[in-house]
């Protein structure tokens, strides 16, 4: 039987694929380094070393993530002490997640390493290139949170 659907010519299968590769070697290059840190996780961490503590709805919401894979991710960040709940001052229902000391130690180290593991994936890519492929990608990005958020409605 022959498909019509081609997924090496798939734009989604071939961006998770590198997103997939990509976080495989961040988790691994982190590991040789001593950090007990997914990749996933590392974007929970990077996101909230940035800012200010947000509850677990904000950060599913910035994430675009499930309420529980978001659950999941903290639970595993709080028991490995990169991140704690704090009672939220405005609703005593929700708590912050905010990260700890440890998280915020070693925030500059995780971030040199992704930024290595960046650098060498696009090491043979001319500048000209990868600045229409961040465009291309934002533009996907826009078009795929719009769809779905004309699906939740």
């Amino acid at each position: 039987m022959t498909l019509s659907y081609d997924h090496n010519q798939s734009l989604g299968y071939l961006t998770g694929l590198a997103s997939r590769l990509f976080n495989n070697l961040i988790a691994s290059r982190f590991r040789a380094a001593g950090i007990d840190l997914t990749a996933e996780q590392w974007g929970v961490v990077m996101l909230l070393s940035k800012g200010e503590a947000v509850n677990q709805t904000q950060l599913a919401e910035l994430l675009f993530l499930e309420k529980s894979s978001i659950s999941r991710l903290v639970d595993g960040l709080e028991k490995r002490g990169w991140v704690e709940r704090q009672p939220d001052a405005d609703d005593s229902r929700r708590k912050r997640v905010v990260p700890t000391a440890k998280a915020l130690a070693n925030a500059q180290q995780c971030s040199q390493i992704a930024n290595t593991v960046l650098n060498e994936v696009q090491q043979d890519i001319d500048g000209a290139e990868l600045q229409q492929y961040r465009h291309l990608l934002t533009h996907l990005i826009g078009n795929l949170r719009d769809l779905n958020n004309a699906n939740t409605r």
